[in-house]
């Protein structure tokens, strides 16, 4: 994470977990729980900030769609919605979240 996304971030618990999508397929996900007094336009710019470090972090050839979830109050979800929903697409998007919040 570059510098201004580890200072939106302060505060937030991190997890990297794979979850499952709405359709049954695999979903890498970033999961954030942020601090319960933060206004939420600070826990949005750190939601946005995020996913554009995701996509910054994806190569040319990744065909997935970075999204978020601004969960309201104290929660966010920035996920790889996958193209193929295969196992290799998500362990290699599961590396790549896991790389970005190092």
């Amino acid at each position: 994470m570059n510098a201004m996304t580890k200072k939106l971030m302060k505060g937030a618990q991190v997890a990297v977990a794979l979850g499952e999508s709405q359709y049954g397929t695999a979903e890498p996900r970033i999961e954030l729980r942020f601090p319960r007094d933060l206004h939420y336009r600070a826990r949005k710019a750190a939601l946005l900030a995020l996913a554009a470090e995701v996509e910054m972090a994806s190569g040319p050839s990744d065909s997935w769609c970075v999204q978020l979830v601004d969960g309201n109050y104290e929660t966010g979800v920035v996920y790889l919605e996958l193209a193929d929903g295969t196992g290799d697409e998500a362990k290699r998007g599961m590396a790549l979240l896991g790389s970005v919040v190092a």
